[in-house]
Protein backbone atom coordinates (compact mmCIF):
# COMPACT_ATOMS: atom_id res chain seq x y z
CA UNK A 1 0.00 0.00 0.00
CA UNK A 2 2.82 2.28 0.57
CA UNK A 3 3.04 2.95 -3.19
CA UNK A 4 -0.76 3.82 -3.09
CA UNK A 5 0.10 6.34 -0.05
CA UNK A 6 2.75 8.00 -2.27
CA UNK A 7 -0.10 8.18 -5.25
CA UNK A 8 -2.65 9.78 -2.82
CA UNK A 9 0.27 12.18 -1.71
CA UNK A 10 1.18 13.27 -5.34
CA UNK A 11 -2.54 14.12 -6.17
CA UNK A 12 -3.14 15.57 -3.17
CA UNK A 13 -0.36 18.23 -3.49
CA UNK A 14 -1.58 18.85 -7.35
CA UNK A 15 -5.17 19.45 -5.42
CA UNK A 16 -4.32 22.19 -2.99
CA UNK A 17 -3.07 24.12 -5.89
CA UNK A 18 -6.68 24.15 -7.72
CA UNK A 19 -8.34 27.69 -8.37
CA UNK A 20 -10.96 27.34 -5.12
CA UNK A 21 -7.89 26.19 -3.15
CA UNK A 22 -5.85 29.66 -3.97
CA UNK A 23 -9.08 31.20 -3.87
CA UNK A 24 -10.04 30.24 -0.16
CA UNK A 25 -6.43 31.47 1.17
CA UNK A 26 -6.78 35.20 -0.21
CA UNK A 27 -7.50 37.00 2.88
CA UNK A 28 -8.34 40.10 0.75
CA UNK A 29 -11.44 38.76 0.04
CA UNK A 30 -14.36 38.45 2.73
CA UNK A 31 -14.51 35.42 4.44
CA UNK A 32 -18.52 35.41 3.69
CA UNK A 33 -17.26 35.65 -0.06
CA UNK A 34 -15.07 32.98 0.12
CA UNK A 35 -17.89 30.81 1.71
CA UNK A 36 -20.67 31.71 -0.87
CA UNK A 37 -20.21 28.45 -2.66
CA UNK A 38 -21.29 26.69 0.11
CA UNK A 39 -25.35 25.75 -1.34
CA UNK A 40 -24.19 24.85 -4.65
CA UNK A 41 -22.05 22.31 -2.52
CA UNK A 42 -25.25 20.37 -0.84
CA UNK A 43 -25.37 17.69 -3.43
CA UNK A 44 -21.95 15.91 -2.01
CA UNK A 45 -22.56 16.93 1.99
CA UNK A 46 -25.63 15.33 2.17
CA UNK A 47 -24.83 12.72 0.25
CA UNK A 48 -21.62 12.17 1.38
CA UNK A 49 -23.93 10.42 4.38
CA UNK A 50 -25.66 7.89 2.04
CA UNK A 51 -21.96 6.98 0.48
CA UNK A 52 -20.82 5.90 3.56
CA UNK A 53 -24.01 4.24 5.21
CA UNK A 54 -24.98 2.73 1.85
CA UNK A 55 -22.11 2.08 0.02
CA UNK A 56 -19.00 2.02 1.80
CA UNK A 57 -20.51 0.34 5.09
CA UNK A 58 -21.11 -3.74 4.88
CA UNK A 59 -22.04 -5.42 8.22
CA UNK A 60 -21.97 -7.77 9.50
CA UNK A 61 -18.49 -8.48 8.25
CA UNK A 62 -15.30 -10.67 10.15
CA UNK A 63 -12.93 -8.74 7.44
CA UNK A 64 -10.55 -6.07 9.89
CA UNK A 65 -9.96 -3.60 6.84
CA UNK A 66 -13.65 -4.17 6.46
CA UNK A 67 -14.45 -3.44 10.19
CA UNK A 68 -12.01 -0.52 9.87
CA UNK A 69 -13.83 1.22 7.01
CA UNK A 70 -17.29 0.38 8.65
CA UNK A 71 -16.29 2.40 12.05
CA UNK A 72 -14.90 5.16 10.01
CA UNK A 73 -18.20 5.51 8.07
CA UNK A 74 -19.64 5.88 11.32
CA UNK A 75 -17.55 8.90 12.05
CA UNK A 76 -18.97 10.84 8.58
CA UNK A 77 -22.17 9.95 8.03
CA UNK A 78 -23.77 12.88 10.15
CA UNK A 79 -21.23 15.81 9.24
CA UNK A 80 -23.97 16.77 6.51
CA UNK A 81 -26.00 18.27 10.08
CA UNK A 82 -22.88 20.80 10.48
CA UNK A 83 -23.42 22.03 6.83
CA UNK A 84 -26.77 22.52 7.31
CA UNK A 85 -25.91 24.84 10.80
CA UNK A 86 -23.66 26.33 8.69
CA UNK A 87 -25.97 27.54 6.07
CA UNK A 88 -28.06 29.32 8.23
CA UNK A 89 -25.54 30.85 10.23
CA UNK A 90 -23.92 32.02 6.90
CA UNK A 91 -26.87 33.56 6.09
CA UNK A 92 -27.40 31.15 3.18
CA UNK A 93 -30.30 29.38 4.42
CA UNK A 94 -33.08 30.96 1.54
CA UNK A 95 -35.79 30.60 0.61
CA UNK A 96 -36.85 29.34 -2.92
CA UNK A 97 -40.17 27.80 -4.33
CA UNK A 98 -39.40 24.06 -4.35
CA UNK A 99 -39.69 23.76 -7.85
CA UNK A 100 -36.28 26.19 -8.20
CA UNK A 101 -34.60 24.45 -5.69
CA UNK A 102 -35.33 21.15 -7.40
CA UNK A 103 -34.52 22.83 -10.98
CA UNK A 104 -30.99 24.36 -9.35
CA UNK A 105 -30.00 21.48 -7.94
CA UNK A 106 -30.50 19.01 -10.90
CA UNK A 107 -29.13 21.59 -12.92
CA UNK A 108 -26.17 22.64 -15.07
CA UNK A 109 -24.63 24.49 -11.90
CA UNK A 110 -24.63 21.48 -10.05
CA UNK A 111 -24.04 18.06 -11.76
CA UNK A 112 -20.15 17.45 -11.18
CA UNK A 113 -21.17 18.08 -7.62
CA UNK A 114 -23.47 15.53 -7.87
CA UNK A 115 -21.83 13.33 -9.64
CA UNK A 116 -18.91 12.97 -6.60
CA UNK A 117 -20.97 9.92 -4.47
CA UNK A 118 -22.50 8.61 -7.27
CA UNK A 119 -19.15 8.12 -9.13
CA UNK A 120 -17.10 6.95 -6.12
CA UNK A 121 -20.00 4.61 -5.17
CA UNK A 122 -19.85 2.76 -8.54
CA UNK A 123 -16.01 2.61 -8.86
CA UNK A 124 -16.10 0.73 -5.17
CA UNK A 125 -18.93 -1.55 -5.64
CA UNK A 126 -17.62 -5.23 -5.24
CA UNK A 127 -14.09 -3.97 -4.56
CA UNK A 128 -11.85 -6.11 -1.78
CA UNK A 129 -11.89 -3.77 1.54
CA UNK A 130 -8.53 -3.47 1.27
CA UNK A 131 -9.18 -1.77 -2.02
CA UNK A 132 -11.63 0.03 -0.55
CA UNK A 133 -9.31 1.78 1.59
CA UNK A 134 -7.40 3.32 -0.52
CA UNK A 135 -10.61 5.38 -1.84
CA UNK A 136 -11.19 6.54 1.71
CA UNK A 137 -7.47 7.89 2.24
CA UNK A 138 -7.66 9.85 -1.29
CA UNK A 139 -11.39 10.96 -0.14
CA UNK A 140 -9.41 11.91 3.62
CA UNK A 141 -6.72 13.73 1.77
CA UNK A 142 -8.88 15.54 -0.40
CA UNK A 143 -11.38 16.83 2.89
CA UNK A 144 -7.78 17.77 4.43
CA UNK A 145 -6.82 20.24 1.68
CA UNK A 146 -10.19 21.98 1.74
CA UNK A 147 -11.23 22.02 5.09
CA UNK A 148 -7.83 23.32 6.01
CA UNK A 149 -8.45 26.34 3.92
CA UNK A 150 -12.26 26.97 4.86
CA UNK A 151 -11.35 26.64 8.82
CA UNK A 152 -8.97 30.00 8.29
CA UNK A 153 -11.73 31.49 6.31
CA UNK A 154 -14.48 30.51 9.12
CA UNK A 155 -12.03 31.65 11.96
CA UNK A 156 -11.81 34.90 10.47
CA UNK A 157 -15.92 35.23 9.91
CA UNK A 158 -16.27 34.06 14.08
CA UNK A 159 -14.28 36.85 14.82
CA UNK A 160 -16.77 39.12 13.24
CA UNK A 161 -19.91 37.21 13.87
CA UNK A 162 -19.20 35.70 17.32
CA UNK A 163 -20.39 32.19 15.73
CA UNK A 164 -19.01 28.93 15.12
CA UNK A 165 -18.90 27.14 11.97
CA UNK A 166 -19.00 23.13 12.76
CA UNK A 167 -18.51 22.13 9.28
CA UNK A 168 -16.26 24.89 7.34
CA UNK A 169 -14.77 25.78 10.68
CA UNK A 170 -12.06 23.88 13.34
CA UNK A 171 -14.37 21.19 14.45
CA UNK A 172 -14.71 19.73 11.24
CA UNK A 173 -11.12 19.76 10.62
CA UNK A 174 -9.90 19.07 13.93
CA UNK A 175 -11.87 15.64 13.28
CA UNK A 176 -10.84 15.37 9.72
CA UNK A 177 -7.32 13.55 10.47
CA UNK A 178 -6.84 13.14 6.49
CA UNK A 179 -6.32 9.04 7.48
CA UNK A 180 -9.49 6.58 7.68
CA UNK A 181 -10.45 6.61 11.15
CA UNK A 182 -11.16 3.74 13.42
CA UNK A 183 -7.92 2.93 14.62
CA UNK A 184 -4.97 4.98 16.53
CA UNK A 185 -2.44 3.49 14.20
CA UNK A 186 -3.31 3.36 10.52
CA UNK A 187 -0.81 5.18 8.78
CA UNK A 188 1.45 1.88 10.49
CA UNK A 189 -1.21 -0.22 9.22
CA UNK A 190 -1.23 1.20 5.51
CA UNK A 191 2.84 0.99 5.50
CA UNK A 192 2.46 -2.72 6.52
CA UNK A 193 -0.23 -3.76 3.75
CA UNK A 194 0.76 -5.83 1.37
CA UNK A 195 -1.08 -5.87 -1.90
CA UNK A 196 -1.19 -8.49 -4.81
CA UNK A 197 -1.10 -6.94 -8.56
CA UNK A 198 -4.64 -6.69 -9.16
CA UNK A 199 -5.07 -4.98 -5.30
CA UNK A 200 -2.50 -2.54 -6.16
CA UNK A 201 -3.79 -1.86 -9.98
CA UNK A 202 -7.50 -1.34 -8.76
CA UNK A 203 -6.21 0.89 -6.13
CA UNK A 204 -4.57 3.56 -8.71
CA UNK A 205 -7.52 3.31 -10.56
CA UNK A 206 -9.62 4.32 -7.71
CA UNK A 207 -7.36 6.51 -6.16
CA UNK A 208 -6.98 8.41 -9.38
CA UNK A 209 -11.16 8.63 -9.67
CA UNK A 210 -11.62 10.35 -6.29
CA UNK A 211 -8.92 13.00 -7.33
CA UNK A 212 -10.44 13.17 -10.88
CA UNK A 213 -13.93 13.55 -9.33
CA UNK A 214 -13.01 15.98 -6.15
CA UNK A 215 -11.44 18.54 -8.60
CA UNK A 216 -14.20 18.39 -11.01
CA UNK A 217 -16.34 19.73 -8.38
CA UNK A 218 -13.87 22.09 -7.03
CA UNK A 219 -13.89 23.24 -10.11
CA UNK A 220 -17.73 23.10 -10.93
CA UNK A 221 -17.66 25.37 -7.44
CA UNK A 222 -15.07 27.95 -8.52
CA UNK A 223 -17.05 28.33 -11.35
CA UNK A 224 -20.60 29.03 -9.57
CA UNK A 225 -18.41 32.50 -8.19
CA UNK A 226 -18.11 33.81 -11.78
CA UNK A 227 -20.31 36.10 -13.13
CA UNK A 228 -21.34 33.28 -15.79
CA UNK A 229 -23.05 31.24 -13.24
CA UNK A 230 -24.84 34.94 -11.75
CA UNK A 231 -28.49 33.63 -12.78
CA UNK A 232 -28.25 30.97 -10.19
CA UNK A 233 -30.71 32.19 -6.99
CA UNK A 234 -28.21 31.33 -4.70
CA UNK A 235 -25.82 33.47 -6.28
CA UNK A 236 -28.22 36.45 -6.95
CA UNK A 237 -29.53 36.40 -3.29
CA UNK A 238 -26.55 35.35 -1.59
CA UNK A 239 -24.99 38.40 -2.73
CA UNK A 240 -28.16 40.57 -1.76
CA UNK A 241 -27.39 39.16 1.70
CA UNK A 242 -23.19 40.06 1.79
CA UNK A 243 -24.22 43.85 0.81
CA UNK A 244 -26.48 43.74 3.69
CA UNK A 245 -24.42 42.48 6.24
CA UNK A 246 -21.86 44.68 5.39
CA UNK A 247 -24.08 47.63 5.67
CA UNK A 248 -25.12 46.43 9.07
CA UNK A 249 -21.32 46.18 9.92
CA UNK A 250 -21.10 49.98 8.93
CA UNK A 251 -23.90 50.86 10.70
CA UNK A 252 -23.19 49.45 13.92
CA UNK A 253 -19.60 51.27 13.84
CA UNK A 254 -20.28 54.62 13.63
CA UNK A 255 -21.41 57.01 16.42
CA UNK A 256 -24.40 56.51 18.10
CA UNK A 257 -25.21 60.23 16.65
CA UNK A 258 -24.66 59.67 13.23
CA UNK A 259 -26.90 56.38 13.84
CA UNK A 260 -30.04 59.03 14.43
Amino acid sequence: MKDVMQLVERRKQEFARLPLCQFLEDETIDPRQRLAWAPCLAPFALGFGDLNKYALRHEPTDDPIQQLINRHTYEDDHHWVWFLEDLEKLGLDLSLKFSDAMRFFWGNQTYKTRQVCQQIAMATYGKEPIVVLAAIEAIEATGNVVLSRTAKAAEELRRITQQNYRYFGQHHFCVETGHAMGTDDVEDLLETIELNETQRSQAYELVELVFDVFTDCLNELMDSMTQQRAESPYAKSGQKILEMQRQEEKVSDMPELERV
